[in-house]
């Protein structure tokens, strides 16, 4: 059995590392880019959190395209024929809104720093390209939205794990979803 693409049964390797891993790294970014909303203008530590939360930004960007391009070329196991049709469209529904918030909260942080006049310099090592000029009032309105994003992220991940959780307790152990991306057995 081949374990790094997905088959009817469960993620394969690759996406369970995406899934796994960019869960982490938004925890942190939230947890990160939090703290150093609340540090004062004058800290002198706010720019150096500023440039790592930038940094892992961008990363988590271009994972986040990663991971786009690696689901369409290999399809997600089939949700249990034990779902109701509105819990099968919610899932994706909620699935595809958290891969358009993975892409759009790193985009609108880029598009922010920009727009402040400043180039995304990951880690200090290279300017990556500047897509949009300098415009403060601008880069207040994409402040608004990568806070606002952010806050949706936050309410589609509760979704997201309160489905699966769901499914896990409180409905027949057929709709089980979890041993698909977590190495547990299924219920019996």
């Amino acid at each position: 059995m081949n374990t790094t693409h997905t088959n009817e049964q469960s993620y394969g390797t690759v996406a369970k590392f995406l899934h796994w891993g960019m869960a982490l790294m938004i925890l942190v970014l939230i947890v990160v880019g939090t703290y150093m909303a609340g540090l004062d203008k004058t800290d002198p530590s706010k720019m150096q959190i500023m440039g790592m939360h930038k940094s892992f930004g961008a990363i988590f960007m271009l994972l986040a395209i990663l991971r786009v391009i690696w689901s369409r070329l290999n399809n997600s196991p089939k949700l249990p024929n034990e779902l109701a049709n509105w819990e099968k469209l919610l899932s994706k529904i909620i699935t595809g809104s958290l891969y358009i918030l993975m892409l759009a909260i790193p985009f609108s942080g880029y598009a922010m720093t920009n727009l402040f006049g400043y180039p995304v310099t990951p880690f200090g090592l290279v300017d990556l390209p500047i897509l949009f000029g300098k415009n403060p009032e601008m880069g207040l309105l994409a402040k608004q939205a990568h806070v606002l994003l952010v806050y949706t992220l936050l309410a589609a991940l509760f979704a997201h794990v309160a489905g699966a959780l769901k499914h896990r307790y409180l409905d027949v152990p057929e709709a089980d979803v979890l041993p698909r991306m977590l190495p547990i057995k299924p219920r019996v």
